[in-house]
């Protein structure tokens, strides 16, 4: 059997264990420094409460280590940012560091020289040491780093303790016990699951981890990867397309959930009007920023399994959701690898577990146990799980996650069955010619 990619080994129980070697000291300001000479452009998608401040504070501590260096910051929307990176990429006019997810599109900008090798920056003053391996391996392609991860998320069922206590029920362990509470609070007039699926991506959860729950993670790494002849359209893959649309039919979601924006889809789940909400952890940080009290009635637990699935109940969805990579343009290289420093430096992942995200970077004890609890409880399933299924969208090309976040968004629509949206994504594998390469 092939080896599986860093963030879908076999287990994944020493996640954050360990403390790895002592993180070298950030540099100091250099005496006699003359004025700002230097100019860095910085890209992200950090650009609410927490995150941003965080980020902002992290590059100040960098000028004032470099005064001949300024650092012109600039924070978009996750579309908007991908859709800005794309056309600059393309004109040999992006920033000199730059937010990733790693996965598949890193590596495409790898191959094509548009991004740093980091290997050997890594490898001096026990840097590379601080980093959790599976986070580091998204951002590496051949045995070469070309980024480094500052976060690492995992989506679990996110509900609402109170709602749940209020009717009776428990968070669901199965898929059917998931249709009978859909059934439970469309009665009462709750809307089972928040959802805004306007972008995609919020939608595609539900697909990838009915099709992990059917099918399994090796069934996705290899038709990915275009091996031992698995595609795109094997059943479980039709499966778990007829098991979205049964949710569908059973008021699992608000009505025009697919024209909703995900932050209004949020605020439906913060202001109770919605029991269960299927989103990444950094939906905490959200919250603790725009609806702190609702923090003592968050509780989450794993996706449920489906009858006669190949996949366990126990794999968690998950992967990178921040990292930064240096443009192989860059005209001051070495200089754009010390602000990865700063970025990545212990004050950061103290500060990044204080307002409720889960660092990629091995954090103290201490810093962890500043995690808010919902937080704690999301950390304990990564923790637990025995394998990691990773986004479609950061593991696939581009060409071919686009087209699995247009099929799934179809899914729901109706507009396409779970066979004729199994068949678009083989055909878009073909067609790519299985582009993705192997970590």
């Amino acid at each position: 059997m092939r080896t599986l990619p860093p963030l879908a080994c076999a287990s994944v129980a020493a996640l954050l264990l360990g403390c790895g070697k002592p993180p070298a000291d950030t540099a100091s300001p250099k005496a006699g420094a003359p004025p700002a000479t230097i100019t860095l452009s910085f890209w992200h998608i950090m650009n609410y409460s927490g995150p941003e401040e965080i980020l902002a504070e992290a590059v100040q501590r960098f000028e004032h280590a470099y005064p001949d260096t300024r650092v012109e910051i600039q924070a978009f929307e996750n579309d908007a940012y991908k859709t800005k990176l794309a056309i600059e990429m393309a004109s040999g006019t992006p920033p000199d560091i730059l937010f990733t997810w790693g996965g598949g599109p890193l590596a495409q900008f790898a191959a094509s020289g548009h991004v740093a090798d980091l290997t050997e920056a890594l490898s001096r003053d026990g840097w590379r040491d601080r980093f959790i391996d599976q986070a580091l391996g998204i951002c590496t392609v051949r045995g070469r780093v070309f980024a480094v991860p500052l976060d690492l998320s995992a989506v679990v069922l996110w509900y609402n303790r109170e709602l749940m206590q209020a009717h009776g029920v428990k968070p669901p362990e199965t898929y059917d016990d998931l249709l009978d509470l859909c059934g439970v609070f469309h009665r009462a007039r709750i809307t089972p699951f928040a959802l805004g699926n306007m972008k995609q991506w919020p939608g595609a959860f539900y697909f990838i981890y009915l099709a992990n729950r059917c099918g399994g993670t090796e069934l996705f790494l290899d038709a990915a990867d275009g091996r031992g002849g698995a595609t795109f359209d094997a059943s479980p893959f039709v499966e778990a397309g007829e098991r979205l649309q049964r949710l569908v039919q059973a008021h699992a979601f608000p009505v025009g959930f697919n024209g909703v924006d995900v932050g209004m889809a949020r605020s439906r789940f913060l202001q109770e009007d919605a029991a269960m909400y299927l989103m990444g952890t950094w939906m905490v940080a959200r919250a603790q920023a725009e609806k702190a009290d609702f923090l003592a009635k968050l509780d989450c637990v794993p996706f449920p399994g489906v009858p006669g699935g190949k996949g366990s109940s126990r794999t968690v969805v998950g992967g990178v959701n921040c990292g930064f990579a240096v443009a192989g343009r860059c005209p001051h290289p070495e200089r754009a690898i010390e602000l990865l420093r700063f970025l990545t430096a212990p004050e950061v992942v103290e500060a990044w577990c204080r307002i409720g995200r889960i660092p990629a970077l091995r954090p103290t004890p201490e810093a962890e146990a500043l995690l808010p609890e919902p937080t704690a409880k999301a950390l304990a399933l990564l923790k637990a799980a025995d394998a990691l299924q990773p986004y479609y969208d950061q593991y696939l090309t581009p060409r071919l996650a686009a087209e699995h976040k247009k099929t799934t968004q179809g899914l729901f629509a109706g507009t396409l069955t779970p066979a004729e949206a199994a068949a678009r994504m083989a055909a878009c594998a073909r067609e790519a010619g299985q582009e993705h390469p192997p970590p």
